[in-house]
């Protein structure tokens, strides 16, 4: 793994081993072909993943306060439903528009550096927000907005792995997975608790937390971030080479968004006080206490094997809440709901790390992210759409629909690899036994 001479004059750069097939780290690339030492856990290397946990936890909190800040802002100046669809589309498009240029923008500036970038962007557009100058100017400033979270999202998630020892990376991705999680449920809270009823202040709150996060990067600095592609790949090639990983992110994402957009509504439709269906989000965020058992379960199991169990164990809860009668128990249905679809994608955002090789993380985890981003925007129409047919329950048909398809989907290639002759062994492996990087077909 990563292995830090921390002489004063070393500059420390990492490159992909094809001998070992493993990243290792030298001070000069001229022993890149030596094999790399046994890992080792170190201070440096401890006090490295946490500076970089901070950062992940204290942006969470300013994007959660200003999650609030822009719906308080579309609910004062914009009523129109379809219009405020559109202000939530556009800041996902903007995502999946930049991660087609993601890949040069990191290896132009280096991974911390596309931080310092984007988290500046984020606060600049995060506080012009405040003045609200009309709806095409508004959908301008949220574009911009997304692109640079999506670009501090994907950065902090390629650095977080590449810093995690191989034998507990699941693990790592997890706990950054919780941490943004509640720092971003932690954003109202902090509203609630300094009761912020100043609208600038709140936007100024917010700024000041996107700052604040990029303090803990500095530490990291010295470490040279190498963002080159051996070869580049498009996105079609990567959906080709790993069609089931790519699938789990859109269904999950599918899911997810129709449960963050549509689950308060479902409440209230379905005879609940506001503050009661207001709590049924709480539930489905609080389900991320979920992505540590699920990450240990990850270093230990097959992932392919734990995405199915999951994908099942999703489809069973998505079902049973669709005919649930009685409401004491759906609060513990959503629950478990989420942490099966954690269960999804964080294998699936495992394997996506581990089938390329270091040096393409960035470009690969752009891809994944541009994949999940489409499933946002399919499930925030879609869902809505089946919705305004068929009433609130088709929330739950909607998400099991997808679960169901990606089910489907996971059997059929396993069905079509075994009519081409290509199924092998360790694919029934349930074990994870297979920690090796591969070159892409």
């Amino acid at each position: 793994m990563f292995h830090f001479w921390l002489k004063k004059d070393d500059v420390i750069s990492r490159s992909y081993d094809l001998k070992s097939k493993d990243f290792v780290s030298f001070p000069d690339q001229n022993y890149a072909e030596k094999e790399a030492p046994e890992f080792r856990w170190s201070i440096a290397l401890a006090k490295d993943i946490l500076a970089v946990f901070s950062s992940i936890f204290i942006a969470a909190i300013g994007y959660g306060i200003m999650s609030v800040m822009i719906a308080f802002k579309m609910e004062e100046y914009v009523k129109n439903e379809i219009l405020i669809s559109l202000s939530s589309g556009t800041q996902i498009i903007s995502g999946i528009i930049l991660s087609r240029f993601l890949p040069t923008l990191g290896r132009k500036l280096g991974l911390t550096n596309s931080i310092y970038f984007g988290t500046t962007l984020s606060a600049l557009t995060g506080f012009l927000m405040y003045f609200y100058a009309g709806y095409f100017v508004w959908l301008a400033t949220i574009f911009i907005f997304g692109a640079a979270s999506f670009l501090c999202g994907v950065v902090r998630q390629t650095i977080t792995i590449d810093l995690a020892p191989k034998h507990i990376r699941a693990t790592i991705i997890s706990i950054s997975g919780m941490l943004f999680s509640i720092g971003n449920s932690l954003g109202p809270v902090f509203l609630k608790i300094t009761n912020s009823s100043d609208l600038l202040n709140s936007h100024l709150s917010a700024c000041a937390f996107l700052l604040v996060s990029m303090i803990p990067l500095y530490r990291i600095k010295r470490i040279e971030m190498t963002v080159k592609e051996d070869k580049k790949i498009g996105l079609w090639r990567y959906i080709k080479n790993s069609p089931k990983i790519m699938f789990a992110g859109f269904c999950v994402n599918y899911s997810l968004s129709s449960c963050t957009a549509f689950i308060v509504i479902y409440g209230i439709k379905s005879g609940m006080k506001p503050t009661e269906a207001s709590l049924l989000l709480s539930t489905l965020l609080f389900g991320a206490i979920f992505s540590i058992p699920i990450g240990y379960l990850t270093d230990l199991i097959n992932c392919r094997f734990l995405m199915i169990v999951s994908g099942i164990f999703a489809l069973t809860c998505s079902q049973v809440i669709y005919y649930n009668e009685d409401p004491n128990n759906l609060h513990l249905l959503i629950f478990l709901m989420f942490g099966s679809l954690i269960g999804i994608k964080l294998p699936a955002f495992v394997l996506i790390n581990e089938k390329y090789k270091p040096t393409q993380r960035l470009a690969v985890n752009s891809a994944f992210g541009k994949i999940s981003l489409l499933g946002n925007i399919f499930g925030i129409f879609c869902t809505g759409a089946i919705m305004k047919s068929f009433g609130p329950q088709a929330l739950w048909a909607s998400i099991a629909i997808s679960i169901f398809l990606f089910l489907v989907f996971c059997n059929f290639n396993y069905l079509f690899k075994a009519i081409k002759k290509e199924l092998i062994l360790k694919d029934f492996y349930l074990l994870n036994k297979n920690k090796k990087y591969e070159e892409p077909l």
